[in-house]
Parts: C-alpha cells; sequence; structure tokens
C-alpha cells in the first residue's frame, strides 16, 4: 500500500535485492512471491458468466487506484463506474518513470509529514485527448455522465488530497458525475467496517474502519448506491457466495509483468447458478499482494458482503514484488509508471503491458469485446 521512498531508493541501487534502506531506515519487502503467509494451489481456470454489460464497474486503493483510474479512463466503454481511494490523474507519473511518480502523484512523504505533490492534471488531460483522438484508449466521451466515487482521507501522508482533487476535476471536467468522500480525518488507506487499522492510522494491511457519528462509515456502501440505486442489505453473516482462486497466467501474468499466477474472484450463488449479475474489478495498493498479507484484502475490502446479495461477481487481481532483470516493483504496486514495460509511457493505454492482462480477466469473466 505505501508507495515508499524505498521503491525509487531500489530503482536507484539498480533493482538490488530488498532488505533495509541505510539512508531512510525503511525495510524494503523481500521480492519474493513466496513470502507471507501460505497460499492455496493456483485454482481452476476462470469461468465465464452471465455479466450484464451495463454493469460492469473497477474500483481500486492506493496503486491500485491509480491502475483503476488507467482502466476506466482506457476502457470508459466498458466501465460504468468507478470507486477511486487515494489515487491519481490519468498518465501522472507520464513518462518519467517511478522518479516523476513518487514526487508528483503520491509514494513519498516528505519530512513536513505531507505527501509529495506537483499537479500534473493540465498534462494528463492533454495526454488523455490526445489518446482519445488517436483511439489507443476509448473515447473521453464516455467519461460523461459516469458515476464515479472518490475518497481523500484529510490526514492522508501518502497520497496528497490535493492530488485527489485533481482527479476530482478530471472527472468534472469530462462531464462523470462525482462523489467526492473527503471529510474523514483518514490515514491512507482502503475504508471498510470491516478494516483492522484506525481511520486515522498507517500501517499494514492498510484496512481502515471509520466511524461517523457514532456508526461505523460504509463506504463501499455509499459507491455501491451510486452505481446500482437501492441496495438489498449488506449479508453481514455467513456469506453464501464461493471465494476461490484463479490461474491468472492464462491472462499473461507472469513475473514479466509483476503479477502473481493466482487471483481470487467471489462468485454470489445465483451468479454461479446462471442469474444475471454484474462485475467488479478490484485493484489492492502496494504491500497489500496475497504473498504479503494473504487474503486479507479480498476479506476485510468490504465488498463481498454487499456483493452477495447484490448480484455481483468480484474480482480481485493480485500482484507480486519483483527486481532486476525483471520490473523493478519490490512492495508489488499495480503498474501506474510504467515498470512493466521498460518505463514505456504505453503504460496506460489499452496496449499497455498489466493493462492487456488486467482487461484480458474482464473479457474472460464477462465476454466483452
Amino acid at each position: 500500500m505505501r508507495w515508499s521512498v524505498g521503491v525509487f531508493a531500489l530503482l536507484a541501487m539498480l533493482g538490488g535485492c530488498g532488505g533495509s534502506n541505510a539512508s531512510t531506515g525503511t525495510t524494503l519487502p523481500t521480492p519474493s512471491s513466496s513470502a507471507g503467509p501460505s497460499l492455496a494451489p493456483v485454482g481452476a481456470s476462470l469461468e465465464q458468466y452471465n455479466i450484464d454489460p451495463s454493469k460492469i464497474y473497477v474500483v481500486g486503493i492506493s496503486s491500485g487506484a491509480s491502475a483503476a483510474v488507467q482502466m476506466d479512463v482506457a476502457h470508459s466503454a466498458t466501465f460504468h463506474g468507478a470507486a477511486i481511494y487515494a489515487g491519481s490523474v490519468y498518465w501522472c507519473a507520464g513518462a518519467g518513470g517511478a522518479a516523476s511518480a513518487l514526487e508528483n502523484c503520491g509514494g513519498q512523504t516528505l519530512s513536513s509529514g505531507s505527501a509529495s505533490y506537483h499537479s500534473t492534471l493540465a498534462q494528463s488531460e492533454a495526454y488523455l485527448d490526445q489518446q482519445s483522438s488517436l483511439r489507443t484508449i476509448d473515447p473521453s466521451s464516455y467519461l460523461a455522465g459516469k458515476p464515479v466515487y472518490l475518497w481523500s482521507g484529510t490526514q492522508d501522508s501518502v497520497v496528497n488530497p490535493l492530488e485527489m482533487a485533481d482527479l476530482d476535476a478530471e472527472y468534472t471536467h469530462y462531464g462523470a458525475t462525482v462523489f467526492f468522500d473527503n471529510a474523514f480525518p483518514a490515514e491512507h488507506g482502503w475504508e471498510s467496517p470491516d478494516g483492522e487499522v484506525a481511520c486515522g492510522t498507517k500501517h499494514s494491511p492498510y484496512m481502515i474502519a471509520c466511524d461517523r457519528g457514532g456508526s461505523a462509515y460504509d463506504s463501499v456502501g455509499t459507491w455501491l448506491t451510486m452505481f446500482l440505486g437501492a441496495l438489498a442489505p449488506r449479508n453481514n453473516g455467513t456469506l453464501a457466495g464461493t471465494l476461490t482462486t484463479f490461474d491468472q497466467t492464462e491472462f499473461g501474468a507472469s513475473s514479466n509483468v509483476s503479477m502473481s499466477q493466482r487471483g481470487y474472484i467471489f462468485v454470489p450463488q445465483d451468479c454461479a447458478s446462471g442469474a444475471q449479475c454484474g462485475l467488479i474489478l478490484a485493484l489492492h495498493g502496494c504491500l497489500q499482494e496475497a504473498g504479503l498479507i494473504g487474503r486479507t484484502w479480498v476479506t476485510e475490502a468490504g465488498i463481498n458482503e454487499w456483493a452477495d446479495t447484490n448480484h455481483l461477481v468480484v474480482l480481485y487481481p493480485d500482484t507480486i514484488a519483483s527486481a532486476s532483470p525483471g520490473p523493478t516493483n519490490p512492495e508489488a504496486c499495480f503498474d501506474w509508471w510504467g515498470y512493466s514495460n521498460q518505463d514505456d509511457p504505453a503504460y496506460a493505454l489499452k496496449s499497455g503491458a498489466q493493462m492487456r492482462v488486467l482487461y484480458a480477466m474482464v473479457q474472460g469473466i464477462a465476454g466483452v469485446n
């Protein structure tokens, strides 16, 4: 989750192994897909379900939020809603690689305690318009009227709230219907009543629970209401649906794109039986990969509890930490600066190496073009 100075330090060391950064005291995770809790076998092939093409959504936190913005913009004809927690504007890092990403967009905490930030909004919109015209992404007109939920904690020391304000301005510029949830004194994390970390605290696994008026807040219920309207009650008991692993390698996942062999999918009973359902593509943040925190992301996000009663399949792709000679991604982030194709600025386009893998999964489940 934390886009730490460790990423840039490791790049400066030409992709050395994880360990202690002497200049910062930061302990880097060892780039190994076997680190952390033991995992289930790779899993079965991903099945196709009866997915309503008008109910396909993308959500994400931190690096996964920036990747979700990329997916939402590049495939705006496919995704019909987005929920972005502490992310950045489209193509925020530009062609500047990790250094630009950390300095401008998020991941670098300054001595003042705030996150480093320099606006790239103008460059982002110019690039988006250019690529829309070139048809390397879907036409930007598809963003108009789209429901978009944005979360930014006032105490976020990893992604500056000003970055999320830029994203609010960007989506609004293209005509999306935006709800900007930015009043909670929250640190960096995904907000859910199932989160194990206090709202104003920043530490692993970065799953925070916030309070409003003496009651637990549920941000997932907020954005699902935006997407679907009135909801069936959240299942707070034993879920009727199933959470299983699936083989990501069938869609091109490999160490070359810093993605694990396995991902997770939650399927409600009715969706498994052939009922028409929606689909949520959910992307975790740095340091939230299964090799480090096991199933914490997929069980504490609070999405499955709503999906179980509201006819929604939830897809949870997973990353792995990696280092030279492959992609330099020591914290298992989703690709929002171009690491998966040697800093190629096409990382945010449909042709982006990791973007192709993620979209192939959506195609495999939903049968979309």
